[in-house]
């Protein structure tokens, strides 16, 4: 074996160690923090800052979170995640549309999360609650399909969009959405902060997966 070689994957073995003793402990934050909320219908810092955030009354912010939110729920955003991959499969990077079908697919397990959390969604008496939702709270799902799927987007701009201003764009815009996603949940009365932040949380060891999985997926294509 040639030296560079052994180095390359002495490196790739540790930074492997590194990435799953990170995931193991972000995995048991989240199992925690899903405790606490299968506990109790709210943290106590949920409700003072939902209370600020919603102090912040302006047409403008409104609208942006608004636009945001719609392009994380379904059906758009199914049709963002597949219309993406049949893009990906016709200019032939067909893994790519696989692993962008699959975050699409695995954000729907969100549900069953919130099934074994069992939180109920934010009263009106403590908040003001402008969207109603019948389904359970802790974690968004609007959050986790956002993380999950333009957040693979986001990965992939980093790899198959060779022009850096147009990059950079796509990943700005995909930051935007999930940033502005997680916000407009708290703002409408839909989740509190911690089911935010726990969507986030989810998503985010989902996503690390799927790019784990992708990238050694590319390192067996390659032969390194």
């Amino acid at each position: 074996m040639k030296p560079e070689v052994a180095v390359h994957r002495l490196s790739r073995e540790a930074g492997g160690r590194v990435f799953w003793r990170l995931w193991l402990l972000a995995t048991l934050a989240f199992i925690v923090m899903a405790g606490f909320a299968a506990a109790t219908d709210y943290f106590p810092a949920d409700l003072w800052l939902a209370h600020r955030l919603q102090d912040a009354d302006a047409p403008a912010l409104s609208e942006a979170l608004d636009w945001a939110s719609r392009l994380a729920e379904m059906p758009l955003v199914a049709a963002v995640g597949l219309g993406g991959a049949l893009g990906l499969w016709f200019l032939a990077s067909r893994s790519e549309a696989v692993w962008l079908v699959a975050a699409l697919v695995v954000s729907l397990s969100n549900g069953g999360v919130k099934v074994l959390v069992d939180r109920p969604r934010p009263a009106d008496h403590l908040v003001e609650v402008s969207e109603k939702a019948s389904s359970l709270s802790f974690p968004s799902g609007h959050v986790t399909a956002a993380v999950l799927v333009y957040g693979f987007i986001f990965y992939l701009a980093g790899l198959l969009v060779p022009v850096r201003p147009l990059r950079l764009l796509v990943q700005a815009v995909c930051l935007l959405i999930i940033g502005l996603t997680a916000a407009q949940r708290v703002y409408v009365g839909a989740h509190w902060p911690s089911d935010v932040l726990g969507g986030l949380l989810f998503g985010g060891l989902v996503l690390s997966i799927l790019i784990w999985t992708h990238r050694r997926f590319r390192s067996l294509m390659v032969g390194t």
